[in-house]
């Protein structure tokens, strides 16, 4: 398949289904490199997903909460999917498909006991991440949210090492479970879930070598993709709304501008 085509979804966008396509949404590659791609599309369209297996897989899905920015004077609106209809493990066991045996997965917003089964993990951790503050959340409870969990997991396709407890121990860097870094303040969030670079790099950092690809099939405003790129990994994202990916697609022309510019010094 030619990447930099662009195409409507194919016969999935009429038949319903959890896996289903919008008709309206259109395939388009935004950016293309020796470090990073970056597509324009839903993620459940197999025309967003990479041709190569891939080495990581980390990515901040819809929580199917119907989340709604109420703080900001400008409201970022629902994200699309996150209306719960958005069969979550399904598709990511899709994704999984290209991911090589026995390399690790990274989920946010689920635990590990939802994924196991359908995305074929072991060596499952329930990581937290600690914001250092807490964000506006739901307003009419006493409590703030200051930190989010991650699911972390060895993707194993056999069965066997699945059930004996296989892929524990395997991230590069051992360290705690709990991991610190603070959450992007409202002058600067472009995104109402956005991530920061710091904290998607420790994760890449202790799971991929330079190189490797990371794939994120939420990409939002590119967080994941910025943080592969300056670790000096490759990254393939892709992101369904337009305004999130144009964004993204910034971040990452100067991620490599500036990644270019060291390494001609």
């Amino acid at each position: 398949m030619d990447l930099l085509s662009t195409k409507t979804s194919g016969p999935e966008a009429t038949r319903p289904g959890p896996h289903s396509c919008p008709k309206e949404v259109r395939v388009r590659v935004l950016h293309q490199s020796d470090l990073c791609t970056l597509i324009l599309g839903d993620a459940r369209d197999p025309a967003t997903r990479p041709g190569e297996q891939y080495d990581l897989l980390c990515t901040d899905p819809p929580y199917g909460v119907k989340w709604e920015s109420g703080w900001r004077a400008e409201s970022f609106g629902q994200l699309q999917g996150d209306d719960g209809t958005l069969d979550v493990p399904g598709l990511l066991a899709e994704w999984v498909r290209r991911l090589r045996n026995s390399r690790h997965v990274y989920v946010f917003g689920y635990r590990p006991d939802h994924l196991a089964d359908q995305l074929c993990l072991g060596g499952t951790a329930e990581l937290v991440w600690d914001k250092t503050h807490f964000g506006p959340g739901d307003l009419t409870k006493p409590w703030g949210p200051a930190h989010e969990p991650i699911a972390f997991a060895v993707h194993l396709r056999s069965q066997a090492p699945r059930e004996s407890g296989g892929g524990r121990l395997s991230a590069w860097l051992r360290q705690g479970s709990v991991i610190t870094a603070k959450r992007p303040n409202c002058v600067k969030v472009r995104h109402p879930t956005e991530k920061p670079v710091a904290l998607m790099s420790q994760l890449i950092e202790s799971s991929t070598v330079r190189g490797e690809l990371v794939v994120d099939p939420f990409a939002g405003t590119g967080s994941t993709l910025v943080a592969a790129i300056l670790t000096g990994r490759r990254a393939w994202g892709v992101e369904v709304e337009e305004r999130y990916a144009t964004i993204a697609l910034d971040r990452i022309r100067r991620a490599e501008a500036l990644v270019r510019q060291t390494t001609t010094i």
